[in-house]
């Protein structure tokens, strides 16, 4: 009888030490592609609209400088009563930053703005001022301003991602 006892308790203790050791805190293979597939699932959906969002703060921050070089052409003209005629002309008054400073260059040419996502050129006739600002990744998210130093009109058109800015109508 004490035998049989002995007998039966070692083979409980074998059978939980086997358990034990087949007992794993791991995850399957099963659970770790489930795993897998959703946060690909998810991925597949967050970063386009990440990198979307990045994009249109680019493309906000090229508008308020726009805006910017829009107060400063008034500026410009109220100040010295002449029309600018360059961006060193415009820094006279408030400085148009790229990555390597202020802007100086005799002309109203294509600058990169600082960051160097956005080109930003300015076309005049007489007393109309038509600011363009493109960027190389995302052309649809073009910017295009204007300011019209007789009649004091200023507007800006920015691009979706579907759709380029129109040209506003300043006259």
């Amino acid at each position: 009888m004490a035998a049989a006892y002995i007998m039966k308790t070692y083979i409980l203790k074998k059978q939980s030490k086997a358990s034990i050791l087949n007992d794993s805190n791991g995850f399957s293979l099963t659970e770790l592609m489930a795993a897998i597939s959703i946060v690909g699932i998810l991925s597949a959906i967050a970063l386009p609209n990440y990198f979307n969002q990045v994009n249109r703060t680019r493309q906000n921050e090229a508008a308020s400088t726009i805006s910017q070089i829009q107060t400063t052409i008034a500026t410009y003209a109220d100040e010295f009563g002449l029309l600018p005629g360059s961006w060193a002309d415009l820094n006279s008054v408030n400085a148009v930053m790229t990555d390597t400073g202020p802007s100086k260059k005799d002309s109203f040419e294509a600058i990169k703005l600082a960051g160097g996502h956005y080109e930003v050129a300015i076309s005049q006739s007489a007393n109309l001022f038509t600011i363009t600002s493109t960027s190389s990744n995302t052309p649809n998210l073009n910017i295009i301003a204007c300011i019209n130093l007789t009649n004091g009109a200023s507007a800006v058109s920015k691009g979706t991602n579907s759709d380029a800015a129109e040209t506003p109508n300043c006259g």
